[in-house]
Protein backbone atom coordinates (compact mmCIF):
# COMPACT_ATOMS: atom_id res chain seq x y z
CA UNK A 1 0.00 0.00 0.00
CA UNK A 2 1.54 3.36 -0.99
CA UNK A 3 2.28 5.90 1.71
CA UNK A 4 0.63 9.28 1.28
CA UNK A 5 1.99 12.50 2.76
CA UNK A 6 0.43 15.88 3.47
CA UNK A 7 1.91 18.25 0.89
CA UNK A 8 2.55 15.50 -1.66
CA UNK A 9 2.07 16.82 -5.21
CA UNK A 10 0.03 14.88 -7.77
CA UNK A 11 0.53 16.05 -11.37
CA UNK A 12 -2.79 15.94 -13.25
CA UNK A 13 -3.86 17.06 -16.71
CA UNK A 14 -6.47 19.72 -17.46
CA UNK A 15 -7.04 20.99 -21.03
CA UNK A 16 -3.61 19.67 -22.08
CA UNK A 17 -1.95 21.54 -19.20
CA UNK A 18 -0.51 20.24 -15.96
CA UNK A 19 -2.48 21.02 -12.84
CA UNK A 20 -0.95 20.47 -9.39
CA UNK A 21 -3.17 18.65 -6.95
CA UNK A 22 -1.80 18.50 -3.39
CA UNK A 23 -2.65 16.05 -0.63
CA UNK A 24 -4.24 17.87 2.30
CA UNK A 25 -4.81 14.92 4.63
CA UNK A 26 -3.48 11.41 3.83
CA UNK A 27 -6.55 9.91 5.52
CA UNK A 28 -9.04 12.71 4.89
CA UNK A 29 -11.66 10.49 3.24
CA UNK A 30 -10.81 7.45 5.37
CA UNK A 31 -7.78 5.17 5.84
CA UNK A 32 -5.42 5.58 2.85
CA UNK A 33 -8.03 7.75 1.11
CA UNK A 34 -6.36 11.19 0.90
CA UNK A 35 -8.27 14.43 0.58
CA UNK A 36 -6.91 16.54 -2.25
CA UNK A 37 -6.78 20.25 -2.95
CA UNK A 38 -5.52 22.72 -5.52
CA UNK A 39 -3.81 26.02 -4.83
CA UNK A 40 -4.77 29.55 -5.78
CA UNK A 41 -1.42 29.62 -7.58
CA UNK A 42 -1.99 27.61 -10.74
CA UNK A 43 -5.76 27.44 -10.51
CA UNK A 44 -5.88 31.13 -11.39
CA UNK A 45 -4.66 30.23 -14.89
CA UNK A 46 -7.08 27.33 -15.28
CA UNK A 47 -10.26 29.11 -14.17
CA UNK A 48 -9.40 32.58 -15.45
CA UNK A 49 -9.68 34.30 -12.06
CA UNK A 50 -6.48 36.14 -11.00
CA UNK A 51 -4.66 34.81 -7.94
CA UNK A 52 -4.86 38.25 -6.32
CA UNK A 53 -8.65 38.27 -6.75
CA UNK A 54 -8.84 34.92 -4.97
CA UNK A 55 -6.45 36.05 -2.22
CA UNK A 56 -8.35 39.30 -1.66
CA UNK A 57 -11.47 37.30 -0.90
CA UNK A 58 -9.85 35.32 1.94
CA UNK A 59 -11.20 36.27 5.35
CA UNK A 60 -10.98 34.97 8.93
CA UNK A 61 -14.06 33.23 10.37
CA UNK A 62 -13.81 31.73 13.87
CA UNK A 63 -10.02 31.68 13.60
CA UNK A 64 -9.93 29.83 10.27
CA UNK A 65 -9.33 31.11 6.73
CA UNK A 66 -12.23 31.13 4.27
CA UNK A 67 -12.64 32.36 0.71
CA UNK A 68 -15.90 34.33 0.57
CA UNK A 69 -17.81 34.75 -2.69
CA UNK A 70 -20.12 37.60 -3.77
CA UNK A 71 -23.10 35.39 -2.84
CA UNK A 72 -21.84 35.22 0.76
CA UNK A 73 -20.95 31.55 0.50
CA UNK A 74 -17.56 30.74 2.03
CA UNK A 75 -15.08 27.91 1.48
CA UNK A 76 -12.40 26.68 3.89
CA UNK A 77 -8.86 27.60 2.86
CA UNK A 78 -5.97 25.37 3.91
CA UNK A 79 -2.38 26.66 3.98
CA UNK A 80 0.12 23.88 3.43
CA UNK A 81 3.85 23.50 2.75
CA UNK A 82 4.12 21.24 -0.29
CA UNK A 83 6.98 18.90 -1.10
CA UNK A 84 8.31 21.39 -3.68
CA UNK A 85 9.13 23.75 -0.79
CA UNK A 86 6.39 26.26 -1.61
CA UNK A 87 3.51 27.37 0.59
CA UNK A 88 0.10 27.00 -1.01
CA UNK A 89 -3.34 28.31 -0.16
CA UNK A 90 -5.62 25.41 -1.10
CA UNK A 91 -9.27 24.66 -1.54
CA UNK A 92 -10.35 21.03 -1.34
CA UNK A 93 -11.16 19.69 -4.82
CA UNK A 94 -14.93 19.43 -4.41
CA UNK A 95 -14.91 22.97 -2.97
CA UNK A 96 -13.35 24.24 -6.21
CA UNK A 97 -16.29 22.68 -8.07
CA UNK A 98 -18.81 24.21 -5.65
CA UNK A 99 -17.00 27.57 -5.91
CA UNK A 100 -17.10 27.43 -9.71
CA UNK A 101 -20.83 26.74 -9.71
CA UNK A 102 -21.70 29.42 -7.15
CA UNK A 103 -19.46 32.12 -8.60
CA UNK A 104 -20.65 31.48 -12.15
CA UNK A 105 -24.26 31.82 -10.97
CA UNK A 106 -23.55 34.86 -8.77
CA UNK A 107 -20.63 36.59 -10.54
CA UNK A 108 -20.78 40.02 -8.96
CA UNK A 109 -18.13 42.04 -10.83
CA UNK A 110 -16.47 38.93 -12.31
CA UNK A 111 -15.88 39.32 -16.06
CA UNK A 112 -17.25 36.94 -18.68
CA UNK A 113 -13.92 35.20 -19.53
CA UNK A 114 -13.51 34.27 -15.86
CA UNK A 115 -17.12 33.05 -15.70
CA UNK A 116 -16.50 30.89 -18.78
CA UNK A 117 -13.34 29.51 -17.15
CA UNK A 118 -15.27 28.57 -14.03
CA UNK A 119 -17.94 26.79 -16.07
CA UNK A 120 -15.35 24.87 -18.12
CA UNK A 121 -13.57 23.74 -14.95
CA UNK A 122 -16.85 22.64 -13.41
CA UNK A 123 -17.69 20.58 -16.50
CA UNK A 124 -14.29 18.87 -16.34
CA UNK A 125 -14.45 18.19 -12.63
CA UNK A 126 -17.87 16.48 -12.95
CA UNK A 127 -18.10 15.89 -9.19
CA UNK A 128 -15.51 13.10 -9.04
CA UNK A 129 -13.36 13.44 -12.14
CA UNK A 130 -10.40 14.99 -10.34
CA UNK A 131 -10.41 12.42 -7.56
CA UNK A 132 -10.65 9.57 -10.08
CA UNK A 133 -7.62 10.88 -11.97
CA UNK A 134 -5.66 11.65 -8.80
CA UNK A 135 -6.28 8.23 -7.24
CA UNK A 136 -5.24 6.55 -10.49
CA UNK A 137 -1.96 8.48 -10.42
CA UNK A 138 -1.40 7.69 -6.74
CA UNK A 139 -2.51 4.06 -6.64
CA UNK A 140 -2.50 3.03 -10.31
CA UNK A 141 -6.20 2.25 -9.87
CA UNK A 142 -9.53 3.85 -9.01
CA UNK A 143 -11.59 1.20 -7.29
CA UNK A 144 -15.31 0.90 -6.64
CA UNK A 145 -14.51 1.49 -2.95
CA UNK A 146 -12.65 4.69 -3.84
CA UNK A 147 -15.61 5.88 -5.91
CA UNK A 148 -18.03 5.22 -3.06
CA UNK A 149 -15.78 6.98 -0.55
CA UNK A 150 -15.48 10.07 -2.77
CA UNK A 151 -19.24 10.16 -3.34
CA UNK A 152 -19.84 9.83 0.43
CA UNK A 153 -17.35 12.65 1.04
CA UNK A 154 -19.11 14.99 -1.37
CA UNK A 155 -22.54 14.08 0.01
CA UNK A 156 -21.43 14.45 3.64
CA UNK A 157 -20.42 18.05 2.97
CA UNK A 158 -23.94 18.81 1.71
CA UNK A 159 -26.17 16.55 3.79
CA UNK A 160 -25.58 18.37 7.08
CA UNK A 161 -27.07 21.68 5.91
CA UNK A 162 -30.82 20.89 6.39
CA UNK A 163 -30.09 19.17 9.72
CA UNK A 164 -28.11 22.17 10.91
CA UNK A 165 -31.01 24.47 10.07
CA UNK A 166 -33.28 22.31 12.23
CA UNK A 167 -30.68 22.34 15.02
CA UNK A 168 -30.48 26.13 14.73
CA UNK A 169 -34.20 26.43 15.37
CA UNK A 170 -33.83 24.23 18.46
CA UNK A 171 -31.09 26.47 19.87
CA UNK A 172 -33.06 29.61 19.09
CA UNK A 173 -36.19 28.22 20.75
CA UNK A 174 -34.68 26.42 23.77
CA UNK A 175 -31.70 28.63 24.68
CA UNK A 176 -32.82 32.11 25.81
CA UNK A 177 -29.42 33.48 24.76
CA UNK A 178 -29.37 31.66 21.38
CA UNK A 179 -25.72 30.65 21.88
CA UNK A 180 -25.04 28.95 18.55
CA UNK A 181 -21.26 29.09 18.99
CA UNK A 182 -21.47 27.66 22.50
CA UNK A 183 -23.58 24.67 21.42
CA UNK A 184 -21.48 24.10 18.31
CA UNK A 185 -18.41 23.78 20.54
CA UNK A 186 -20.42 21.63 22.95
CA UNK A 187 -21.01 19.11 20.14
CA UNK A 188 -17.38 19.20 18.99
CA UNK A 189 -16.03 18.73 22.52
CA UNK A 190 -18.49 15.92 23.17
CA UNK A 191 -17.53 14.07 20.00
CA UNK A 192 -13.86 14.94 19.49
CA UNK A 193 -12.63 16.34 22.81
CA UNK A 194 -11.80 19.75 21.35
CA UNK A 195 -13.66 22.87 20.25
CA UNK A 196 -14.75 23.51 16.67
CA UNK A 197 -11.88 25.84 15.73
CA UNK A 198 -9.24 23.39 17.00
CA UNK A 199 -10.85 20.40 15.30
CA UNK A 200 -11.21 22.28 12.01
CA UNK A 201 -7.57 23.33 12.26
CA UNK A 202 -6.62 19.67 12.81
CA UNK A 203 -8.56 18.69 9.70
CA UNK A 204 -7.06 21.54 7.70
CA UNK A 205 -3.50 20.80 8.88
CA UNK A 206 -3.24 17.14 9.94
CA UNK A 207 -0.69 16.70 12.72
CA UNK A 208 1.66 13.76 12.48
CA UNK A 209 3.54 12.42 15.46
CA UNK A 210 1.18 13.74 18.14
CA UNK A 211 0.13 10.60 20.00
CA UNK A 212 -3.08 12.07 21.40
CA UNK A 213 -4.32 13.27 18.02
CA UNK A 214 -3.18 10.11 16.21
CA UNK A 215 -5.04 7.92 18.71
CA UNK A 216 -8.26 9.94 18.55
CA UNK A 217 -8.11 11.18 14.96
CA UNK A 218 -11.41 11.13 13.07
CA UNK A 219 -11.24 11.91 9.32
CA UNK A 220 -13.10 15.05 8.27
CA UNK A 221 -15.54 13.11 6.06
CA UNK A 222 -16.59 10.97 9.05
CA UNK A 223 -16.51 13.92 11.44
CA UNK A 224 -18.85 16.02 9.29
CA UNK A 225 -21.26 13.11 9.01
CA UNK A 226 -21.16 12.58 12.79
CA UNK A 227 -21.79 16.28 13.49
CA UNK A 228 -24.73 16.34 11.07
CA UNK A 229 -26.17 13.23 12.72
CA UNK A 230 -25.71 14.65 16.22
CA UNK A 231 -27.36 17.97 15.39
CA UNK A 232 -30.18 16.14 13.64
CA UNK A 233 -30.72 14.06 16.82
CA UNK A 234 -30.95 17.23 18.92
CA UNK A 235 -33.88 18.30 16.76
CA UNK A 236 -35.53 14.87 16.77
CA UNK A 237 -35.29 14.51 20.55
CA UNK A 238 -37.08 17.86 20.98
CA UNK A 239 -36.33 18.01 24.72
CA UNK A 240 -37.11 21.15 26.70
CA UNK A 241 -33.65 21.04 28.31
CA UNK A 242 -31.25 21.97 25.51
CA UNK A 243 -28.19 20.68 27.39
CA UNK A 244 -29.85 17.34 28.06
CA UNK A 245 -30.79 17.12 24.38
CA UNK A 246 -27.18 17.68 23.34
CA UNK A 247 -25.83 15.19 25.89
CA UNK A 248 -28.23 12.50 24.67
CA UNK A 249 -27.54 13.31 21.02
CA UNK A 250 -23.78 13.06 21.62
CA UNK A 251 -24.23 9.70 23.38
CA UNK A 252 -26.32 8.33 20.50
CA UNK A 253 -23.83 9.63 17.94
CA UNK A 254 -20.96 7.91 19.75
CA UNK A 255 -22.93 4.65 19.55
CA UNK A 256 -23.77 5.19 15.87
CA UNK A 257 -20.14 5.95 14.97
CA UNK A 258 -18.54 3.69 17.59
CA UNK A 259 -15.89 2.27 15.28
CA UNK A 260 -14.64 5.79 14.56
CA UNK A 261 -14.62 6.89 18.22
CA UNK A 262 -12.46 4.23 19.94
CA UNK A 263 -11.72 6.47 22.93
CA UNK A 264 -15.36 7.50 23.53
Amino acid sequence: MPEFRAGQIIPLRYKSQEIKAIIIDPNGLGPDKPSIGMGFRGMDRHIGVPQQTLTNRVTQIEGAKYLELPSGKAFRVTQILAEDGNDYLLLEASDWAALALDWAKNPGKLRKPARDGLIEFLAWFAAEGLYAQAYTVLKRAYTREDDQRVQNWIMSRESGKPARAEWGWEVQEKDPRSRYGYWTNYVYRGLFGMDAATMKETWANPVHGDARIARNYVPESVGLEAIAYCEKMVGLLDLDDIEQAHDEAIRLTQIKFAKHFPMA
